[in-house]
């Protein structure tokens, strides 16, 4: 009898467990926003990712925390394509150009990436084998 209760009570704990899990997670990236996602760890995210909680993300994407050298990104900043493309090919006087290191199917990963990005980035999860 009470190896049945606490079955059964584990049973219920591990279930709201993985309901909690599953109402957290992302949306599913396809494999160019995946590839878009990597790239953004190795070449991006250094300067673009805040270093501060959720709940004090909510203020303009284009900020500046002290935790970053450059803009927090989200898909707010991806609104304009051309000109973003522009912005990671040739950089500017803080940040880096990428047209030496990135190709043009590279860069449109890093955009389809930053358009799942609903609001700007405090940490950027480490890609779990098979995602």
């Amino acid at each position: 009898m009470l190896r049945t209760c606490l079955a059964l009570t584990l049973l219920c704990i591990a279930s709201g467990t993985t309901s909690a899990q599953q109402a957290q997670s992302p949306t599913a990236l396809n494999a160019n926003e995946k590839a878009g996602r990597s790239i953004f760890q190795t070449r991006c995210a250094m300067c673009h990712v805040g270093q501060q909680p959720a709940s004090e993300m909510a203020t303009d994407a284009a900020q500046r925390r002290p935790a970053t050298l450059g803009p927090l990104l989200s898909k707010a900043n991806a609104s304009d394509e051309t000109k973003l493309r522009l912005k990671i090919k040739d950089g500017s006087r803080l940040m880096p150009g990428y047209k030496h290191t990135l190709n043009d199917q590279q860069i449109d990963q890093v955009i389809a990436f930053m358009k799942t990005i609903e609001q700007p980035l405090t940490r950027l999860a480490v890609a779990r084998a098979g995602e």
